[in-house]
């Protein structure tokens, strides 16, 4: 705060405490704003998801997924450039279980990096919430920001001007990709793994999800699952 010529200590304390009050009440504006804008993107919280689903099967085992982790191939996957691994096989055979144990997995275990942000999302066909690429969008950015809140600017920059419709629109699929790059290009040098569950079961617009997904695994910031 910038002293004034002639002011008196009682006259520079007030003045210094309501420029507290003011810059306090400004933040937790702030805060309120970028939280409401975390509601609006939120379709759903793939956290919640994975915590369903685990329940639902029983409960994660962690040897059904640590000799994954313990893979020479998976290993060679986490240390190298390929971008893409690709998990397949009939119906029933456990996929989506392992695909959680692999989020528990790349979260905490150093393999070969800590502090990776590891985003995802469960695509559903019977859940109009969880089987469209819109949705999956949603869910991949809605995750990773709340790993790093710093990453909410660069979606509360585009919703502070036209609110929930940015998520909803017909402009909402290119606008969340711009999102989505902007928030990739962040940090080049962090690991950033996206793991999409039942990719099949995306029933609308999988074409452009699967573009979109292809143009950024040739990007060096971009490891998907």
């Amino acid at each position: 705060m910038v002293p004034i010529y002639g002011e008196g200590e009682t006259e520079a304390f007030e003045r210094l405490k309501h420029e507290i009050v003011t810059r306090n009440k400004a933040d937790k504006e702030l805060e309120e704003s970028f939280d409401q804008c975390l509601a609006d993107l939120r379709v759903t919280d793939p956290r919640n998801d994975k915590s369903r689903i685990e329940s639902t099967k029983g409960g994660l085992l962690k040897a059904s997924y640590r000799w994954t982790l313990e893979d020479e191939a998976f290993k060679f996957w986490c240390e190298n450039t390929e971008p893409l691994l690709w998990i397949k096989g009939s119906p029933g055979k456990g996929k989506t279980m392992l695909l959680c144990g692999l989020i528990d997995g790349l979260s905490t275990e150093r393999l070969p990096h800590h502090g990776r942000l590891v985003s995802y999302f469960f695509c559903q066909a019977t859940d109009s919430n969880l089987n469209n690429a819109l949705a999956v969008l949603r869910g991949l950015i809605y995750t990773i920001v709340r790993q790093n809140r710093a990453l909410t600017k660069y979606v509360y920059h585009e919703w502070k001007v036209t609110g929930k419709g940015l998520f909803e629109d017909s402009n909402a699929f290119d606008t969340l990709v711009m999102i989505l790059d902007h928030i990739l290009e962040h940090d080049t040098q962090a690991e950033r793994v996206f793991i999409i569950d039942a990719l099949d079961e995306c029933s609308k617009d999988l074409p452009k999800l699967l573009r979109f997904i292809t143009r950024q695994t040739s990007a060096r910031y971009w490891r998907a699952s």
